[in-house]
């Protein structure tokens, strides 16, 4: 009988038993001193079935040859903390580790900020703009913000340079829209698959409780995976689909609308 296309092959399934069986003697004894699973899990190949990749980070030394304790297993287990081992991670999950610094936007980051957007501007679909933003729009663009209250902006900093800054914003100007916020969420090219985008999200929305709101929406031009997944990630849902619904690049765009239930 034909194996299916994403089962592991016998020899490979008979190595990985022979490293786990080792692996666990070695932890009952308390003679290995391993420093367990430390790395982010990866989709293997292009199986249809998700699979995941774990780097054990282990002394083959020790495995093959069982040294003297030196420290006990066990107790290095209860202290490996479980927010770096990737197994406490959904599939295809980045480690929350704060990378930088996440705070308030001031005057002084818009020049960054600004750079950062017309990088999308030029050379994506993300956002409808079609032409580089000015400083003097930029200014007036963050006249709408403030340190408290339903508007925010927020910037993420790593080594003097801004990687990414996240917004909630007016929906409409019309008064019955004032519980809805628009949220946005922006990265450095080099920024993406770092975090950056969910500890923004989390000093944004944690900066929003308390304050009069009921809903946000976030609107995503596709396709855009990665949006769709961090918004998906903070309890977004998608509740509206609009077909070309914009056009860029001579071509028509459709736009998912996603919507998050917020508590005063």
């Amino acid at each position: 009988m034909r194996q299916p296309e994403n089962s592991l092959g016998d020899h490979a399934r008979e190595s990985l038993e022979q490293l786990l069986r080792r692996t666990i003697d070695h932890l009952a004894h308390g003679i290995a001193n391993l420093g367990v699973v430390d790395c982010v899990g990866e989709a293997i190949a292009q199986s249809r079935r998700r699979q995941v990749g774990l780097d054990l980070d282990v002394d083959l030394e020790l495995l093959g040859g069982g040294a003297p304790g030196v420290t006990d297993a066990v107790a290095a287990l209860e202290h490996h903390p479980a927010e770096l081992d990737a197994v406490h991670l959904g599939a295809n999950s980045s480690p929350n580790r704060l990378v930088g610094v996440i705070r308030p936007a001031t005057e002084d980051d818009l020049h960054a900020i600004n750079d950062l957007y017309n990088h999308y501007v030029l050379e994506s679909h993300y956002t409808f703009d079609d032409q580089p933003l000015t400083m003097d729009a930029r200014r007036e663009w963050f006249s709408h913000y403030a340190a408290t209250g339903r508007h925010r902006v927020f910037v993420a900093v790593e080594d003097d340079k801004t990687t990414g800054f996240a917004t909630s914003s007016r929906y409409r100007p019309k008064p019955g829209y004032l519980t809805t916020v628009e949220t946005s969420v922006y990265l450095a090219p080099d920024a993406t698959g770092k975090g950056i985008g969910t500890q923004l999200y989390e000093t944004l929305f944690k900066s929003l409780e308390g304050e009069d709101l009921h809903r946000a929406l976030a609107g995503i031009a596709l396709p855009n995976p990665q949006s769709i997944g961090l918004h998906e990630k903070f309890g977004f849902k998608r509740v509206a689909l609009y077909t070309e619904q914009g056009r860029k690049f001579g071509r028509y765009w459709d736009v998912a609308w996603f919507e998050k239930p917020l508590e005063p």
